[in-house]
This record gives structure tokens, C-alpha cells and sequence, in this order.
């Protein structure tokens, strides 16, 4: 990590402005650049998980005593849909070992050409001005907004109480985090949470424009599912049906047994009552 800073170092001294700050920035930029696809490839496995659910919870239902055709089904939906589940953790496997490099390279960087960056005195020191924090906490704000945005409603309190926390409390406390990082680490998560907003609003379009296609490609299926199992309800009663009269039709050519026989002869001859 601290052989990339110097590098993009070196990239904005042959520009003719060398500077550490600009080095962090940049390198920032060339990150969301290359994590975009992640980030979209999230998205979408997102927003199909959100498509598919009600077939996930009819398979549940259906299937719910038996785990192991539930497992098959399940995954059979998402090789039909092309949905991976696991996708939407790729971006945050790959963030996080960045973060914590990073601000393990920058708590103890050796700036060789100055660490000055504007206001800011030395990168190696908390923004004294409060605006590093403050932007942190505003940009991750707008990022999660947007991103929340674009997912499926919340199904259940639980999930409404977690995309709350997410809107509102991860702000606040990165906002007081950032307020005790150095100050090359906060313009770091400043300018990444900056992209990520700006990345995420291209990436609500884009999705909802290929999602649309899934979501109709979802409702013909649903649709074609019930008039199927309709059928197969019709068939069945048919079959029921043709089975009473086969039974009924198999009572009527059958011969009577003897003590049915000897009963109905006992009966011939005897006057009705009304012959008395």
C-alpha cells in the first residue's frame, strides 16, 4: 500500500504538482474505478434477489418439510435467473482489507515531500477544522441513501430497523471515527464515499433498465406456473373422476355373491304390504 501512494506520488509530481494529498486522491479514483464492476455486479444480484424472493418463499413453503429438494429447487431458480447470492458480499471482501492496509500505511507514512495539503498542516495529524468528519459523515450518508434506494422494500421490522442504522447511525459514527484519523485517511473514505454516491446513482440506472427484463421475465413465469398448476389440479380431478366411474362400472358388471344371490331369491314372491 505504501509503495501505490508513493507511486501515484510520483504520478502527480511528473503532472508538476507533487503532493500527498493529490496522491491519496487519485489513488482513490483508480480504486472506485476498478471496484465499479464489483459494485454493479452487487447491485444486480441485489435487485434479482429482490426479484425472485416471493418464488424463494413459495419454494419454502412448498418444500418446507424437506430440506433437501428446498436446497435443489432453490438452486435451480438461481441458475434459471443467473442470480449469485454471494455476489453482493464481493465488494465488502474487497474494501475491507484495502481500509485496514490503508490506515495502517498512512498511520505511519513517511511523507518525503511535505505532508501539507491546503488547510491541512500535516496529513499525519486529525483534521483540526472538522471538515474531513463532517464531509465523511455526509457523503456516507448520500452513498447509503441511494443505496438503500435501490433495494427491494424492507419484508420485516428487523430489516427496517438495520437499513435505519445504516442511514443514520454508520454516518454518525464514522463521522466520529474520522474525527481521530489521520488526516490522509479521512480524505481517503471522504473521496471514497464522494465516487461511491456518484458511482451508485449510475448504478440504480443501469440496473433498473437490465432488471426490467428479469422482472417480466419473473411475472410471465409466475403466471404460466399457476395456469400449469391449474391444469394439473383439472387433470387430477379428472382422473378422480374417471376413477369413481371405472369403480362404479366394475360394481355394476360384477356377478353377486351367493348370499346375495339366495337373499334376493328369499325375496321373490313375498306381497307388499299393501296386498294384505
Amino acid at each position: 500500500m505504501t509503495n501505490l501512494i508513493n507511486m501515484f506520488y510520483a504520478l502527480t509530481n511528473t503532472l508538476g504538482y507533487p503532493n500527498y494529498g493529490w496522491a491519496i486522491i487519485l489513488f482513490t479514483i483508480a480504486l472506485r474505478v476498478l471496484m465499479f464492476p464489483l459494485n454493479l455486479m452487487q447491485a444486480k444480484s441485489t435487485r434479482a434477489m429482490g426479484i425472485i424472493q416471493p418464488r424463494i418463499k413459495k419454494l419454502q413453503e412448498q418444500y418446507k418439510n424437506d430440506p433437501a429438494i428446498l436446497h435443489r429447487e432453490t438452486q435451480a431458480l438461481y441458475r434459471k435467473y443467473k442470480v449469485n447470492p454471494l455476489s453482493g458480499c464481493l465488494p465488502l471482501l474487497v474494501q475491507m482489507p484495502i481500509l485496514f492496509a490503508l490506515f495502517s500505511a498512512l498511520r505511519n507514512f513517511e511523507y518525503v515531500g511535505g505532508s501539507s495539503f491546503y488547510w491541512l498542516k500535516s496529513l499525519t495529524e486529525p483534521d483540526p477544522t472538522f471538515v474531513l468528519p463532517i464531509v465523511v459523515g455526509l457523503s456516507s450518508y448520500l452513498q447509503s441513501k441511494v443505496t438503500i434506494a435501490s433495494q427491494p422494500a424492507a419484508a420485516n421490522e428487523t430489516a427496517k430497523m438495520m437499513n435505519y442504522v445504516t442511514l443514520y447511525g454508520m454516518p454518525v459514527m464514522l463521522a466520529f471515527m474520522s474525527n481521530n484519523f489521520v488526516a490522509g485517511l479521512a480524505i481517503y473514505w471522504s473521496v471514497f464515499n464522494v465516487l461511491g454516491f456518484l458511482m451508485q446513482m449510475l448504478i440504480n440506472m443501469s440496473v433498473s433498465r437490465a432488471q426490467e427484463g428479469l422482472a417480466a421475465k419473473v411475472e410471465a413465469d409466475e403466471k404460466q406456473a399457476e395456469i400449469d398448476e391449474k391444469k394439473e389440479e383439472l387433470r387430477r380431478k379428472n382422473r378422480e373422476a374417471e376413477r369413481k366411474r371405472a369403480i362404479a362400472a366394475r360394481r355394476k358388471t360384477q356377478p353377486k355373491s351367493p348370499v346375495k344371490q339366495r337373499a334376493d331369491n328369499n325375496e321373490k314372491g313375498k306381497p307388499l304390504d299393501f296386498d294384505d
